[in-house]
């Protein structure tokens, strides 16, 4: 098993039955034997296979958080699209409310007229 010590100090292994030892400083990576293992892990080193799952996790959170505001940014947009179509129908209602009193107004001062 692969083992990474992320403390900045040197760490020193010691095989509970046979005094097989090891030293593993700061940053290293090392292959530790079998019967080793678990005195590794207890001292304070790190499987790398933990390390990669954390890093894959890390990417999912990444990755959901992107999707999350993309769905967010799409959201803002169709809701800015919704919004300037409701102010393109008042606009067009205002209008043809301004031509309608034009029109009635002019209808007015021919009947004055007449």
């Amino acid at each position: 098993m692969q083992l990474k010590n992320f403390s900045r100090n040197v760490i020193r292994v010691t095989a509970p039955i046979g005094g097989h030892v090891i030293r593993v400083k700061s940053g290293e990576v090392r292959t530790v034997p079998e019967h080793l293992e678990e005195a590794a892990i207890r001292a304070g080193l790190v499987p790398l296979e933990d390390v990669m799952s954390q890093a894959e996790r890390e990417a999912e959170l990444a990755a959901e958080a992107e999707r999350q505001a993309k769905a967010e940014r799409e959201a803002e947009l169709a809701a800015e699209a919704e919004k300037a179509a409701i102010l393109e129908e008042e606009a067009e209602k205002a209008k043809r409310s301004a031509a309608a009193k034009k029109a009635a107004a002019t209808r007015a001062a021919k009947k004055e007229q007449a």
